[in-house]
């Protein structure tokens, strides 16, 4: 193998490296989410949520734990009312797709938000390591924790975080 060749190996590695695990991570600021859109296809902005605690969890109608994880993150949304605002970031291309998958749900308390892969560089910029991943943003727009997957019992995991975090 020549100087080049191995370099070329050795670039593509770390490249893909670096792609299996999330770009935003806890103690970074919460980037916006730049082309992402609101049920009635109004820009959504994450920092018209500043000075509130927030949870934002990213997923798609593929993804079978977050047919279970929005139900239950939809829960705290009620009980954490007026203290801790829960968005629902879509990744589906098709937006009708994402929004039949979240009123199949019933989604009622969580903010719905629209942000296709193909269109929007919310994922990309997020790089999700697993779908559904729900980042907990302190009132600064400061993430404060990652929660990749979700798996029965995680909703009183993150309840609990919860409440150590808000005051």
């Amino acid at each position: 193998m020549t100087l080049r060749a191995a370099a070329l190996a050795l670039i593509c590695v770390v490249a893909a490296a670096g792609t299996s695990s999330a770009e935003v991570k806890s103690g970074q600021r919460a980037p916006e989410l730049d082309g992402a859109k609101d049920g009635a296809g109004k820009a959504f902005k994450l920092k018209a949520h500043r000075g509130k605690w927030v949870v934002m969890t990213f997923g798609g109608s593929w993804c079978k734990p977050c047919k279970k994880e929005l139900p239950a993150w939809d829960k705290l949304a009620v009980k954490w009312s007026g203290k801790v605002t829960f968005i629902a970031v879509n990744l589906d291309n098709d937006k009708a797709k994402g929004k039949k998958f979240m009123d199949g749900l019933k989604i009622k308390k969580m903010i719905r938000v629209y942000a296709p892969e193909e269109s929007t560089p919310a994922a990309d910029v997020y790089s999700p390591p697993k779908q559904p991943s729900s980042y907990v943003i302190d009132p600064k727009g400061i993430v404060r924790e990652l929660h990749e997957g979700y798996e029965s019992g995680d909703e009183r995991t993150m309840d609990r975080l919860l409440g150590s975090l808000v005051k």
